[in-house]
């Protein structure tokens, strides 16, 4: 029964990966259409990872940390891993921030830095968010 569901998982989030690619093929602006692949990737990539956590979660059975070590163990690496992203992936900086920021193509760390120069209250709301996700994965996997 594994391998059908399994099967069928990979299925569906192949014609997904298929319905989009067939939107983006069909689009005028290619400029668009580039950012959208990255998207489209980065969904897929974000399925297989659920994926392959519920079933290391069914085949690995019970573990012996409780919930909130295991959501506090996973911030960690999750945070190491999207790091250098956060800091040295360079994007269009969207709608008229450019006006506002100084410049046309920003990292995630220097968004964040002018916002903080901006309206340090901003910040606040953002760890708010932290907080409230956190409390998010705990109940889901409660």
């Amino acid at each position: 029964c594994r391998p059908l569901e399994i099967a069928l998982m990979v299925v569906g989030v192949v014609c997904a990966g298929v319905f989009t690619m067939a939107r983006i093929a069909g689009e005028e602006k290619k400029t668009e259409s580039s950012n959208m692949l990255l998207g489209v990737l980065m969904c897929i990539a974000s399925l297989f990872s659920g994926s392959i956590n519920l079933a290391l979660a069914g085949v690995l059975g019970e573990t012996k940390l409780n919930v909130y070590d295991t959501v506090a163990y996973m911030a960690v690496p999750a945070t190491v891993f999207l790091m250098p992203i956060a800091f040295f992936v360079q994007k269009p900086v969207p709608g008229e921030w450019h006006l506002v920021l100084g410049r046309d193509h920003m990292s995630d760390w220097e968004i964040l830095r002018g916002v903080w120069a901006l309206n340090k209250r901003t910040m606040l709301w953002l760890s708010l968010s932290g907080v409230f996700s956190f409390i998010y994965n705990i109940i889901q996997f409660s």
